[in-house]
């Protein structure tokens, strides 16, 4: 008996649920999340990044998918490239913890593209969203902690959640699903040189991702080969990429009940997730400090928390949103953090001396969790601390639909859109399981 790859195992998967149908409850739970990926698709389009890639994807030919907020459609590959960079930029898109990738980013703009392009129902698309989030976080989790500290997690393996939700909706067999994963591999890439730098190329990550899962798959369909054992071949992705990594365990309980997109966290703050346990403790603690001064802060972390966010002297709002020290003193002296904080050309000093301290045990923990444990000296020299297991918009402490509707409304308004548009993008999302996503009833 021939032993199935792990892309043959996944492409199983895949034909089987999509044969079989999912459940109202995920679907749901998929809606939730399209809400999410909106409201950050629409908040990009009012940054430098944002217009610079709405600029360039209005000189590429007219087609049949849209990109979130234009009036003019463009192929499903254009689309889904400018849907994914745009959505990754205001900092605010879903996150898994295990995998750490922002799948809605990658797999959400695939699955819409190809859906609007083919005429296919919300359902269907909704579908699709959920058969991607689980490839890509499934592959992310296995590759290992230290392809995260060179490579980008989200582009690297969310290219791979962007074919299978194309390949869901293309209707590819089992052969040709193996195909574009295989296809998908080849184009994998993603490294994080970009943040020493404060360059905009994050963002062209989760766009490439996405337009290149729609190509692989497009090309399978056409009788495209594509390795089948692309992950844990002796020249495959685990082996070039993350070879500490345990590409056994993408196809761990591949049959059980459940799915990974229910366990995927929501962002309430518009800065790296790494920073949100910690702004969290910093609002907490900002409540009893009863007129008491911070003389200084420090923040316990896990040690990719440090190798990313580390910085006292951010200068750009991009620095500022990887900066532990920015995300605190914002959070104390304001009681908040949303996108005004990251929305100055003038970052300045920063108000609360702070430094960050690598804590083994918390290091232990990731990224099964994103702890922190903030810890206030303050000027009666007392001092005060707060630690964080769980920040706000993780499963265990999830944002409510209301939440999430009320960022959407923010964002869009960010973006520059009409309450009048932002009223219609939310009835399209709370109606998707109904809709049939062609141009009449499609408000993207």
């Amino acid at each position: 008996m021939t032993t199935l790859t792990a892309s043959q195992q996944l492409a199983r998967w895949i034909a089987s649920h999509r044969e079989a149908g999912l459940s109202d409850d995920v679907l749901d739970k998929a809606q939730t999340f399209v809400l999410d990926w909106l409201a950050s698709a629409l908040g990009g389009r009012g940054t430098l990044p944002g217009r610079a890639v709405l600029d360039y994807t209005r000189t590429q030919p007219e087609g049949s998918s849209r990109v979130a907020g234009e009036t003019v459609g463009r192929s499903a590959e254009a689309a889904a490239f400018a849907n994914g960079a745009l959505s990754h930029i205001v900092e605010m898109d879903d996150v898994d913890r295990l995998s750490i990738i922002h799948p809605g980013a990658v797999v959400i703009p695939a699955a819409l593209a190809v859906a609007e392009r083919d005429n296919r129902s919300g359902r269907d698309f909704l579908s699709a969203v959920v058969a991607g989030y689980e490839v890509a976080i499934r592959i992310g989790a296995a590759v290992g902690k230290k392809h995260y500290f060179h490579f980008h997690n989200t582009s690297t393996c969310g290219v791979f959640g962007a074919a299978a939700a194309a390949g869901w909706l293309n209707g590819l067999d089992e052969d040709a699903l193996a195909w574009a994963l295989g296809s998908a591999g080849s184009m994998a890439s993603g490294v994080w040189q970009f943040n020493a730098e404060g360059a905009m190329t994050k963002h062209l990550h989760t766009g490439h991702a996405a337009a290149s899962g729609i190509r692989a798959a497009d090309l399978a369909a056409l009788g495209f080969t594509g390795p089948k054992a692309i992950l844990e071949g002796e020249r495959g992705f685990f082996a070039g990429f993350a070879p500490d990594g345990a590409p056994e365990q993408v196809t761990a309980n591949l049959d059980g009940d459940g799915f990974a997109l229910p366990l995927v966290s929501l962002k309430p703050y518009a800065s790296c997730r790494h920073t949100h346990a910690a702004v969290d403790a910093a609002l907490a603690l900002r409540d009893e400090l009863s007129g008491r001064a911070v003389e200084r802060a420090t923040v316990h972390v896990y040690q990719s928390a440090a190798d990313l966010c580390d910085n006292e002297t951010p200068v750009t709002p991009y620095e500022a949103k990887f900066s532990l020290q920015y995300c605190i003193s914002r959070a104390l002296s304001r009681g908040s953090l949303g996108l005004v904080d990251f929305s100055i050309d003038d970052i300045g000093p920063i108000d609360t001396p702070a430094g960050v301290v690598v804590d083994p045990s918390l290091t232990d923990v990731f990224p099964s969790e994103f702890p922190a444990r903030l810890e206030l000296e303050l000027d009666d020299g007392t001092t005060i601390v707060k630690q964080v297991r769980h920040p706000l918009g993780d499963p265990e402490n999830p944002l409510s639909r209301a939440r999430v509707e009320a960022k959407l409304r923010e964002l869009a308004a960010y973006g520059g859109l009409s309450e009048e548009r932002t009223t219609a993008y939310l009835d399209w999302v709370h109606g998707l399981s109904k809709d049939v996503l062609t141009p009449e009833t499609r408000s993207l």
